[in-house]
């Protein structure tokens, strides 16, 4: 791990255990062992440390996402708990967006970096549910993401921001949503 990659993780360690606003640069120094003057050589502000942990989170998402595609085209879908519908890394790899997010309303360039970074994983369900599904238009994937993800929003916001399961009863009716909203899913 070479030390811009250091002082990332150290930014996302601080993060997911003070939250955007408690965590300093000094923080992230002290995190990941180097001085500030160091950060300060790789970037340029705390805007700049946010800016390249979102792309980075972005990409693991991604590639996150995308073997998850892979898995669901080769196998039966039916969720029987939260974890099959958002696998844990994605889920935290969300929360530390939704962390990021709260600032947005505040900073302009935050928000701007946060819009570009939904935008890029929209775009990319889009592609993948595309070379799946070339009949579908992309109109009607957009609005069926936009349903999905508020959907694991709440489930990620109860389950983690609110410390409660999710109760099994709902998962038939996920289900049953999934197979409304994807008329390509299985049965």
């Amino acid at each position: 791990m070479n030390r811009s990659e250091q002082i990332l993780a150290a930014a996302e360690q601080c993060m997911r255990l003070k939250g955007f606003h408690q965590t300093s640069v000094q923080n992230i120094a002290q995190q990941a062992d180097v001085s500030i003057g160091l950060i300060y050589k790789y970037y340029k502000n705390k805007e700049a440390i946010i800016e390249a942990l979102v792309t980075n989170v972005v990409q693991r998402m991604i590639t996150l996402l995308n073997a998850d595609f892979e898995r669901i085209a080769h196998m039966d879908v039916h969720y029987h708990q939260a974890e099959d519908i958002v696998p844990v890394e994605v889920e935290s790899s969300i929360i530390l967006l939704m962390e990021v997010s709260s600032e947005a309303t505040r900073n302009q360039r935050i928000q701007q970096i946060m819009k570009d970074a939904w935008q890029e994983l929209k775009n990319n369900f889009i592609t993948q549910e595309q070379q799946r599904h070339p009949e579908q238009d992309a109109n009607a994937i957009h609005t069926r993401l936009y349903v999905m993800s508020l959907i694991i929003d709440g489930i990620i916001i109860r389950r983690c921001m609110k410390q409660a399961d999710i109760s099994p009863d709902f998962m038939p009716f996920f289900n049953a949503m999934v197979n409304d909203v994807y008329p390509h899913a299985p049965a």
